[in-house]
């Protein structure tokens, strides 16, 4: 368990003949995008090398971060991801639910995407196009509606 107080920093797995089975699973440990839940949930403690080399590699893997910085580095790859598509409203939408407790929240992702995007890799996109694909598309009817509530 990577993240004991005991937690093993770095896990070596050069020599070992991993099937690619193998790295898959380890990389889906380590950066899984099928939810921001599953993404928070990663691991983002341990440090596994030469996973860059494998085919199922997406990020998030690098030795010289601190967990945090890992943390907010994989958010951040995967918003950009889903801005690729132009489906981060889509996305949110589904992971938060349609409510008024949403709406709520708008200002909250919108902070984080500026916290996370601290520590994002220099071929992600900046910050400002993230902020403008959730700006017009996601919850501002709600959000300007209930703007005395919020």
């Amino acid at each position: 368990d990577c993240t004991s107080p005991e937690a093993v920093s770095g896990l070596y797995v050069r020599s070992n003949n991993l099937t690619p089975a193998g790295f898959k699973g380890i990389g889906t440990t380590i950066y899984d995008p099928s939810s921001l839940n599953a993404m928070i949930s990663c691991n983002h403690t341990c440090y596994v090398d030469c996973l860059e080399e494998n085919d199922h590699y997406v990020g998030g893997n690098e030795d010289d971060m601190t967990p945090e910085q890992r943390r907010r580095r994989k958010l951040y790859k995967l918003l950009s991801a889903r801005h690729a598509e132009g489906s981060n409203a889509r996305h949110l939408n589904a992971e938060l639910g349609e409510g008024a407790f949403t709406t709520k929240l708008v200002p909250r992702v919108l902070e984080s995407i500026g916290q996370c995007s601290v520590d994002r890799s220099t071929d992600a996109p900046a910050p400002l196009s993230l902020y403008f694909e959730l700006m017009k598309s996601w919850k501002m009817p709600e959000l300007y509606e209930h703007r005395g509530s919020i």
